[in-house]
């Protein structure tokens, strides 16, 4: 079907993916599951395809100079393998490109990350691979927790640009039926109408980044959300501390699961049902080691479109080798370091996401940015143009556009030099965002019985 321009409708791709997902749930996925022989054996052989793709880039190639690359060595060989940094994608996307996939079948991925040496935009090409592994992985990843197809999710979000409801489809999420609800902008005004559409809607479970699970904690907390006993929650996307699993648990009487990923490789793990703080590898299609700087390396397996090898997103943690009691043989990750975002508080004192601030900061001409607020309604921006010498236009510019984005009494863009952005403490980076509106700050919240607003 491919070069044909109807094979690009986004629902006839989307059903030809989930398809193929449940048959690879069906030959790989489930019959692997506790299998560690076959587990092992369909990694080497992916991955020595991967290592067969990547010596096509130029990135790769000169470390790939043998004639052929065999399941049993494949391990060793990865291992030998330079680590591949942010700056190429960011820089040199086409050294590793492998050329395989037309471009108009190519699927594209956007993401800036959260620190860096530099807050342009990332972008990683894929294959249809993306999304049957994506539908078949979701399968097994049910499954664990005693979750089926067809399952009920309410969606948490703080994007002040989503509608206070909404219905979508998960459909490589076993065809999930999802109410979305943005917990940001939620009155009391809302709160007979929620609670009716929730009734009826009969959720399974809430489903969102820690602060938005955390957000939604506090309006359940707070009367304005009342949503009816759930399975469970479940995060991604950011790191958690154990005061957000403590309020998350409480507030909503279920258990709270996480889940470690990347927009470059969709989940990495997901965390063990009866070992909690310690996250399965979904080894049959992703390689994962660690540095000796306990910094997470990535391999993608399936990818044909681009060779993402020993990719170093920033994260830190421990691999686990040792069984599992839930007896899967896979690999953990355990003692997991990544991103931890906050809430911008607006002028109307609402919590918002801070992803229409990212998306403009990302469009402009800056070497490297970071927001900071100690106030709702109050934001300070310190930039490093690319151009010093254009830096108070640019920063008018900034200005501008950020003020479109955001209610603000109050916003100052300011160009500085590199060495005026506050670094993490002990990590020698600059974080985008310095926020008082926490995890730690909304958990306080919750157990202290005040509110944010």
């Amino acid at each position: 079907m491919t070069g044909h321009h109807w094979w690009h409708n986004a629902s006839l791709r989307t059903a030809a993916a989930v398809g193929e997902g449940w048959r690879l749930f069906q030959t790989v996925y489930l019959p692997g599951e506790f299998d560690r022989e076959m587990m092992e054996a369909i990694r080497r052989e992916r991955l020595a395809g991967a290592l067969r793709r990547a010596a096509r880039t130029s990135y790769f190639s000169p470390y790939l100079a043998v004639t052929r690359i065999l399941p049993e060595r494949a391990e060793s060989v990865l291992s030998c393998l330079p680590v591949l940094e942010k700056d190429v994608l960011r820089h040199r996307p086409e050294a590793v490109t492998t050329g395989l996939v037309d471009a108009w079948d190519e699927l594209r991925v956007h993401t800036s990350g959260t620190t860096g040496s530099l807050c342009r935009s990332l972008t990683t090409t894929h294959d249809d691979s993306r999304l049957t592994e994506s539908a078949a992985t979701n399968l097994r990843f049910l499954a664990a927790y005693g979750l089926s197809p067809g399952l009920r999710v309410i969606r948490a979000t703080a994007d002040p640009a989503h509608a206070p409801v909404a219905f979508e489809t998960m459909h490589y999420l076993g065809g999930a039926l999802v109410l979305r609800i943005n917990v940001s902008s939620l009155s009391s005004r809302d709160t007979s109408h929620l609670e009716r559409l929730c009734a009826d809607f009969k959720p399974d479970i809430l489903w969102g980044q820690p602060l938005e699970a955390l957000l939604a904690a506090l309006r359940q907390s707070e009367g304005t959300l009342r949503l009816p006993r759930l399975s469970a929650v479940f995060t991604h996307g950011d790191s958690f501390d154990a005061g957000t699993r403590e309020t998350i648990t409480q507030v909503f009487g279920c258990p709270h699961y996480d889940q470690y990923g990347l927009q470059e490789f969709g989940r990495v793990g997901w965390e063990c049902p009866q070992s909690l703080g310690t996250y399965h590898v979904e080894e049959e299609r992703l390689a994962v080691s660690v540095d000796d700087d306990s910094q997470i390396l990535i391999s993608s397996l399936t990818n044909r479109a681009m060779s993402l090898l020993r990719y170093r997103p920033g994260d830190g943690g421990r691999l686990m080798r040792e069984p599992c009691p839930c007896g899967r043989p896979h690999a953990r990750i355990t003692g997991l370091v990544g991103r931890k975002r906050a809430l911008i508080a607006d002028a109307d004192d609402t919590l918002v996401n801070v992803k229409p601030v990212r998306a403009v900061l990302d469009r402009m001409p800056l070497h490297r940015w970071q927001v900071r607020q100690e106030e709702a309604g109050r934001l300070e921006v310190l930039i490093v143009p690319v151009d010093p010498a254009d830096g108070a236009r640019t920063a008018e510019e900034v200005r501008v556009a950020l003020s479109q984005a955001v209610r603000l009494h109050e916003l100052t863009v300011r160009p500085v030099e590199l060495v005026e952005l506050a670094t993490a403490a002990g990590t020698g980076k600059a974080p985008q965002f310095c926020l008082f509106t926490t995890q730690h700050t909304l958990s306080d919240s919750v157990a202290q019985g005040t509110s944010l607003r």
